[in-house]
């Protein structure tokens, strides 16, 4: 098992407001955790009206999913805000969650 842990950085050119970059955010949130069972939260920019800034996890069983979850993740990204913003950051990492025997169940 492997968690895949991603943060996502998108500008909106058409976002005015906090309310018309919510609206967006939400949107992007529910599709990314919707398709592909990840975790989503907004984790900085809360106050800037035209930066979305996302990080999200979700656990795989091989590299070979994580690799296929990175590309499927960007696609649902640019399907969204292909006409309201651009991607300006996407990092990804794998990780393999470690055991203490003290901690252990």
């Amino acid at each position: 098992m492997k968690i895949l842990v991603g943060r996502i950085r998108v500008r909106l050119f058409a976002a005015h407001s906090l309310k018309e970059k919510r609206k967006t955010l939400k949107s992007l949130m529910k599709k990314i955790s919707r398709h592909h069972g990840a975790s989503v939260r907004e984790i900085a920019a809360q106050d800037l009206h035209q930066i979305v800034e996302l990080g999200f996890s979700v656990t795989v069983l091989t590299e070979t999913e994580a690799r296929n979850m990175i590309y499927d993740i960007e696609q649902t990204i640019w399907n969204n805000i292909e006409s309201e913003g651009e991607l300006i950051l996407y990092e990804t990492e794998c990780v393999l969650p470690g055991l203490d025997e003290d901690r252990m169940i």
